[in-house]
């Protein structure tokens, strides 16, 4: 059963961190999060946010954190990303995207097991997302709910601590797809939303491993690259049925076994039950946004005033 290990924090209460000695040590020489420092930091972020009205999120200790730590603890780049982030889910254009997000909106897409993840990490500490987009049938709903459905679970792991450290790989098993689900990836959406992952959302994105690429693959990866930076590409793998070089990354007993391994064969039931568990936080967070703004706010920093304007500048993949 996985079990989403969050940092605890309230408006009202002191941060408690839930990371081991290794994963600090991480944390500093990765990220430059100094224990001694992190109080001053999160503050830093908060005053940022709280001069900003037209911001109605959360600021307490555990949800700041996890934006310095998506940008090294560099103040002005993490208040950049927390703006891209609600303005994103602001844009009328990605309406559909964010309206009524709760896992029970998409049950249907967990039911097909298009996505899991696997119950342990892999061998850097790394959450492994597993994704079988094959197992989507176009004629039954948009890939709008595929989206969804992997935003809910990339948000659900960004409340542990680890994960916002250690970061995440995904696995896609390409088995099964054809031309109808790739007539439905259009150069316009692979770019909307390529920016919102890779610009708008504080996870670190380590690696993504694509296996049984069909022949449409070529297509479907013309079409995306384009949009996906240096640092990501660069992380890209591409496996074919060479499921044996999967235990480079992952340990062979964790590796399920129809992927190689000695685990048990891959299933999402698990998965599936922790995002339907977690219903009502995603109803509460519904309530957080970005005001729309009458005009530009001031400000001296030139960052912050591309984010308020709403422009899909490219920043930095940690």
């Amino acid at each position: 059963m996985h079990k989403v290990i969050m940092a605890t924090s309230t408006p009202n209460t002191e941060y408690v961190c839930t990371l081991s000695e290794a994963r600090i040590k991480q944390a500093e020489e990765e990220l430059n999060e100094k224990p001694q420092w992190r109080s001053r930091d999160i503050q830093a972020l908060r005053d940022m946010v709280l001069k900003k009205p037209e911001l109605k999120i959360r600021t307490d200790d555990a949800f700041l954190l996890r934006f310095l730590r998506a940008k090294k603890f560099d103040y002005d780049r993490a208040f950049n990303l927390l703006v891209r982030h609600y303005e994103m889910k602001a844009d009328e254009k990605n309406k559909s995207l964010f309206l009524n997000l709760r896992p029970a909106s998409i049950k249907h897409v967990l039911e097909a097991g298009v996505t899991g993840v696997l119950p342990h990490r892999d061998k850097l500490g790394r959450r492994v997302i597993m994704f079988r987009p094959g197992r989507w049938d176009p004629s039954k709903y948009p890939i709008d709910d595929i989206f969804r459905t992997n935003f809910l679970t990339l948000t659900t792991l960004l409340e542990e601590e680890d994960t916002q450290v250690a970061g995440v790989i995904m696995c896609l098993d390409l088995n099964g797809m054809g031309f109808s689900h790739a007539k439905t990836i259009s150069p316009f959406y692979a770019k909307r939303i390529s920016s919102i992952l890779q610009d708008c959302f504080p996870m670190r994105f380590k690696g993504i491993h694509y296996l049984n690429e069909p022949a449409v693959f070529d297509y479907i990866f013309a079409i995306m690259k384009p949009f996906l930076k240096e640092k990501i590409l660069s992380r890209v793998h591409f496996h074919g049925n060479k499921y044996h070089e999967l235990k480079e990354y992952i340990d062979e007993e964790h590796l399920p076994s129809d992927y190689g391994g000695q685990g048990p064969p891959f299933s999402n039931e698990d998965w599936m039950k922790t995002l339907m568990d977690s219903d009502s936080h995603f109803d509460s967070e519904a309530k957080y946004c970005l005001v729309k703004s009458t005009g530009k706010s001031e400000t001296s920093k030139e960052t912050t005033v591309d984010c308020l304007a709403g422009s899909y500048r490219n920043l930095d993949i940690e």
